[in-house]
């Protein structure tokens, strides 16, 4: 059994007002362009979750999408991946029951801060790879880990929780099937040589490289996706003054290994769990969490926490708005 009392996701037909008796439906906490997202009560034990709705007519050719986040997310349990407890479905709408996680997004989340300091970044990256790990050791690849997709659980500290399994897959065998996004795909899968899980890790590199200085490792100035392409398949890495100036070199050695050319010789996601940069950035920032918690309950606050400097608007985010997938079958 997994936290909250399910097991496996349980699947049922049935009119809306059949739901509405099983739950309470609320105020909408996001949308998108296949789906909204309420935030809904169980009658039986007052407990609030989430409620994907999906219209399905906006489906139609992507029907493969949600057919995945249903057979792979309903069949996973582990705390840094968002929960699937039921899905509903009528002639014209499916409704999934998810655990509600109350902080937003990463995306959100970068757009507010610009950067984080490396403890910060450290702990995230922990969080990504515990999640890559489990889907990695049961041969799921991802396909689209990006900061929309990773959720922030508020609790002692900030944690981050994986989620959209629309382009998941089981694999077996080297993939060829181009798909992604384009920020965050890897030289492999536009070589078209075939690939594996290894593409997670090449996007865990550019999420963390996103979150030490605040924009992306290669980006395009006219924002131009066949330049993005090349500059990916070139592989070639620079850390830009003044951004990275205070960057240790072992937050730098990192990026190196997850962002490697070369998919065999890339960390897997328990190397980088085991990182040392990362081992220590995420003892620093969860005593950190921990102080801070124990002064709010001692009464005694201490010294506000220093922010983080957003970067110059300019070099910020110049490729952070492509929240659109490309897909190629």
């Amino acid at each position: 059994q997994c936290e909250g009392g399910f097991g496996r996701a349980i699947s049922r037909t049935f009119p809306l007002p059949d739901i509405e008796r099983y739950y309470e439906i609320g105020r909408v906490i996001g949308d998108g362009n296949f789906a909204v997202v309420r935030e809904c009560r169980r009658r039986d034990n007052r407990q609030t979750l989430a409620l994907k709705i999906v219209e399905r007519s906006k489906l139609l050719g992507r029907e493969h999408m949600m057919q995945n986040e249903l057979s792979l997310l309903g069949s996973l349990c582990h705390p840094r991946i968002v929960r699937l407890f039921a899905h509903y479905h009528t002639h014209s709408h499916s409704y999934l029951v998810m655990e509600l996680v109350s902080g937003g997004d990463l995306f959100e989340a970068i757009s507010e801060r610009g950067k984080f300091s490396e403890a910060e970044a450290g702990l995230m990256v922990s969080d990504m790879s515990e999640a890559l790990n489990y889907i990695h050791c049961k041969s799921i690849v991802h396909r689209d880990l990006k900061p929309e997709n990773l959720l922030v659980g508020i609790m002692v500290s900030a944690v981050l929780k994986l989620g959209d399994f629309g382009l998941a897959m089981v694999v077996t065998e080297p993939v060829f099937t181009i798909c992604g996004t384009p920020t965050y795909v890897a030289p492999e899968i536009l070589f078209e040589t075939g690939y594996g899980v290894a593409v997670d890790i090449w996007a865990l590199g550019v999420i963390l490289y996103i979150l030490l200085c605040g924009f992306p490792p290669f980006r395009s100035r006219d924002r131009d996706q066949e330049e993005l392409f090349q500059l990916i398949k070139q592989g070639q890495l620079h850390f830009p003054s003044p951004y990275w100036d205070l960057i240790s070199e072992e937050a730098r050695g990192l990026v190196r290994a997850l962002l490697q050319p070369d998919p065999t010789v890339r960390l897997t996601a328990e190397q980088t769990l085991l990182h040392p940069w990362v081992k220590a950035m995420t003892s620093v920032c969860r005593q950190r969490a921990l102080t801070d918690k124990t002064q709010r309950n001692t009464g005694h606050m201490g010294a506000e926490p220093e922010r983080v400097q957003r970067p110059d608007q300019t070099n910020a985010k110049p490729c952070l708005n492509q929240r659109n997938r490309f897909k190629r079958i």
